[in-house]
């Protein structure tokens, strides 16, 4: 053949490689549209949250930024699939020696079938994805799944080494290798952990590590250290080993309020955090214990894997904070990138700077990872450390909806998807605390373990007043139970309730694990603790297993902690509720009804873009809280039935015998009195009114 000849082949070769890229783009172009109208289709509700949020709020432009940042990685994502199946296409027509007539519908067939595969792929490891509905038709068997995706995948990976051959033949070798080793390399940091360096701990046994492990809306009678028939191995040998505060009790039930009361060992009254996203700059703050643990050299860290509701930062005294993105783009484009490709790469190191809103994010429940967030925090814990170190920790994996990519969760109840949840977050934590122990964390340390609060699912005992046990003020068999606490959606009965921090006297949303573990540091008290304790004791118990200064009037589990034969005295506990609209009082809570009645409540910050609370809304919130004491065995609770009117109701937690009448025989024989005048001088002119 001629020069010439062989001129003009190349040519043709060249120009039907342009068009079968151009083809092929065009194709994922007209993918991406039909994605996006699909995705459209599934989320109707989330469109009109969109444009029903838009109205209500001022939308700052500082979102722009992150939105297009966004829309430029899908692009890039698509792109990269376009290319890559181009790239395959060029050289599997040089291994077969094709003319360049059949390279395009080789590059279609290529294109298609890493399509299919694709999908098939988010299906198997995104269930509760809404591209996962497209396939679940056809094969709604997990295991007849598993084994098409074996052999898709097993043809995609044939096609790759065919594709290598066809370098071979074009001599272009050295740049085709040049390419997989990229590949390989990527691969191997996404796959595989890093060789952890040899990590000096700046910890003794006079400055011990302080680490704090919470476990968001976690029921302790839900894990099997307590009775639970399901089995959770590392809490059960955790608990085992540590100083169990078994009746611990949260001041308000809901994540932010709460971990601000563990931070400062004040209730919200004091604190300010009295509904989630309150205003930070206004918070009491004031000797937090990041900030004394600071003073005494200490470096500390937040992390957790959720931050909507919960903006712990900086204010609170923390060097850093390791979380997601906060803000209004955190709820936008982390509930927006649901597409398969993006799913696909979303839980490896690439998708951690492609899709920061998603990655290791657990609101955007689709393809929520735990494993992804523990590599999230995992540099702040393999590294020689030149200070004690304080690290606070928050995993969410238990809260509501009680789904993660790995749990297929259409066919679940919520009870049934919660108990899932414990179990995975049980061997999340053991993951974390392999991490802690590699990186020499638990040589010396104070350990503690807890729950922000629980949570209640309209079981029968979820509130305490069993029916059976009301006692009217007379004698009187017909007089009707009081209808004292507003009822869900579910219409559930006196001794039910849901959520958590809806209801005072629905005590498993209060009822908080708590424990203390003591690493290196010498004997402690193992076993549970009788008595009721509040998670405001956990800063001056720290401080005083530190043997340091605890400002204010504070008590201290240490002592008991460390053996020493003390008792927990009576003293008064105080509970509040958070601003609980109807929508989110079921146990199936609809993310637009949730929106529709919460969104007077926020506005916007135009600079940080974070949602918090507005002033007015704040007042109301507080307006419509119940509040309740707690006194040894006896808890009185305030209902509010109207404006300044409140429904009192005494209950005996011993007995389960309640009233919601103060002038009768069984209130006269127990301390209600003592209590209402606590509460009244707690909460001075909150309770401004009368009783019924």
């Amino acid at each position: 053949m001629t020069p010439v000849n062989l001129m003009q082949r190349q040519m043709v070769r060249t120009a039907k490689q342009r068009e079968l890229f151009v083809y092929l783009l065009c194709l994922t172009g007209f993918f991406l549209l039909l994605e996006i109208s699909f995705f459209i289709q599934c989320n109707k509700a989330y469109f009109f949250i969109f444009n029903f949020v838009s109205d209500r709020l001022s939308i700052p432009l500082t979102i722009v930024p992150g939105v297009i940042y966004f829309i430029a990685m899908q692009l890039l994502i698509h792109f990269i699939y376009c290319l890559g199946v181009w790239m395959m296409a060029v050289l599997m027509a040089n291994t077969f020696m094709l003319p360049p007539g059949k390279q395009l519908s080789l590059g279609i067939s290529l294109w298609m079938l890493g399509l299919v595969t694709g999908l098939i792929a988010n299906q198997y490891f995104f269930p509760n994805s809404k591209f996962a509905g497209l396939t679940e038709v056809i094969f709604p068997n997990r295991e007849i799944l598993k084994a098409i995706l074996i052999f898709l995948a097993a043809l995609c990976y044939s096609c790759i080494l065919i594709a290598c051959l066809g370098a071979l033949k074009t001599g272009l070798l050295r740049q085709w290798l040049l390419f997989f080793i990229v590949i390989v390399t990527i691969a191997n940091f996404t796959f595989f952990k890093p060789h952890v360096r040899a990590i000096q701990d700046a910890a003794t046994a006079e400055q011990p590590n302080i680490i704090f492990v919470g476990v968001d809306s976690l029921r302790p009678d839900f894990l099997s250290y307590f009775g639970h028939d399901q089995e959770t191995p590392f809490f059960d040998e955790f608990l085992s080993q540590s100083t169990v505060f078994a009746e611990a009790v949260t001041p308000l039930a809901r994540t932010f309020p709460s971990w601000t009361s563990i931070l400062t060992g004040d209730y919200p009254k004091k604190t300010g955090a009295r509904f989630n996203l309150a205003r930070q700059e206004r918070l009491n703050l004031v000797d937090s214990l990041p900030s004394l643990l600071r003073q005494q050299g200490y470096e500390t860290i937040f992390a957790t894997d959720e931050t909507r509701f919960s903006n712990i930062d900086t204010h609170f005294g923390f060097n850093r904070v390791i979380t997601p993105p906060m803000g209004l783009n955190d709820f936008l484009v982390g509930s927006f990138n649901d597409f398969p490709l993006s799913n696909l790469v979303v839980n490896s190191f690439i998708g951690e700077w492609l899709f920061p809103h998603s990655y290791g994010n657990r609101p955007v429940e689709f393809t929520y990872e735990p494993d992804s967030f523990l590599n999230l925090i995992r540099p702040a814990l393999q590294t020689s450390h030149t200070k004690p170190l304080f690290f606070a920790i928050h995993f969410c994996l238990p809260h509501a909806p009680y789904i993660w990519a790995g749990l297929p969760a259409q066919q679940l109840g919520a009870v049934e998807r919660y108990q899932a949840s414990v179990v995975r977050v049980d061997k999340q934590l053991r993951d974390f605390f392999s991490l802690l122990n590699e990186s020499h964390l638990l040589d010396h340390a104070i350990v503690v373990l807890l729950s922000d609060h629980g949570e209640a699912f309209e079981l029968s005992g979820d509130r305490v007043t069993a029916k059976a046990n009301f006692i009217p003020a007379k004698q009187n068999k017909n007089t009707a139970i009081p209808l004292f606490y507003p009822p869900g959606l579910n219409d559930e009965q006196v001794d039910q309730s849901v959520g958590h921090g809806t209801d005072v006297l629905g005590l498993p949303q209060y009822h908080s694990l708590l424990a203390f573990r003591l690493y290196g540091l010498g004997n402690q008290k193992r076993g549970d603790i009788p008595g009721i304790v509040s998670l405001t004791d956990i800063k001056p118990t720290v401080l005083g297993l530190l043997h340091l200064p605890q400002p204010g009037a504070t008590r201290s589990l240490a002592p008991i902690i460390k053996g020493q034969p003390v008792s927990i005295p009576p003293h008064h506990i105080f509970l509040e509720s958070d601003f609980s609209p109807a929508a989110i009082r079921t146990v199936y809570p609809q993310v637009k009804e949730v929106v529709i009645e919460g969104i007077d409540l926020f506005q916007i910050d135009p600079g940080t873009t974070r949602l918090f609370v507005k002033d007015s809304m704040a007042e109301m919130s507080i307006n419509s809280k119940q509040y309740a004491d707690i006194y040894g065995d006896w808890m009185l609770a305030l209902y509010p039935q109207s404006k300044n009117v409140r429904m009192p109701i005494l209950i005996n937690l011993a007995t389960g015998e309640w009233t919601n009448r103060l002038s009768s025989p069984f209130a006269q024989h127990s301390p209600a009195l003592e209590m209402l005048n606590a509460l009244y001088h707690f909460y001075g002119n909150e309770l401004t009114g009368t009783l019924l």
